[in-house]
């Protein structure tokens, strides 16, 4: 008579779970076109590349548990400058620039907390509101049993808005 084993699989205690949060990024993104009208700008336009790019930075975060414009790629550090290039502005595009703007909230960050904490923030208002900015890509990311900076709380929600323009 054969023998029938189960094998239950089952996270380890203290696991980061990152749950990525649709519904909030379009709501942060409208949020931002909101200020940039009041200021008499024109709206961010979200595009794939830096939606990719600002997703794997959230979640590159919130897997490793830090929170700075690098991004840990290999055991290394790489610099803004260089690992959004992986993403942006592709491939034909003879000018571009790009800026990133980072929150993060424990256990939870809402989207107008977000855009209130960027606007009362000089070198993040001012990514909000750089003219020559006209595309977006944002990811927000819930971590729970969260590692790094955010192991003393239970959750966190990190927060990843990148811009950027490109011409041809």
């Amino acid at each position: 008579m054969p023998v029938l084993a189960t094998l239950l699989l089952a996270a380890p205690a203290g696991a980061t779970s990152i749950a990525q949060r649709d519904s909030a990024e379009a709501r942060l993104v409208h949020r931002i076109n909101h200020v940039r009208a009041n200021h008499g700008l024109n709206p961010f336009r979200m595009v794939r590349p830096l939606r990719r790019a600002a997703t794997r930075h959230s979640n590159s975060m919130a897997r490793i548990g830090y929170f700075r414009h690098e991004l840990r790629y290999n055991g290394t550090w790489k610099s803004f400058g260089t690992w959004i290039r992986w993403y942006w502005p592709g491939a034909g595009y003879t000018s571009w620039s790009a800026g990133e703007n980072l929150a993060w909230g424990a256990p939870g960050l809402s989207v107008r907390k977000t855009v209130s904490l960027w606007m009362h923030s000089p070198g993040h208002r001012a990514n909000l509101l750089n003219k020559s900015w006209n595309r977006i890509g944002v990811s927000i990311v819930y971590a729970t049993e969260p590692l790094g900076i955010f192991k003393d709380f239970s959750s966190a929600t990190i927060v990843t808005a990148d811009f950027g323009s490109r011409s041809k």
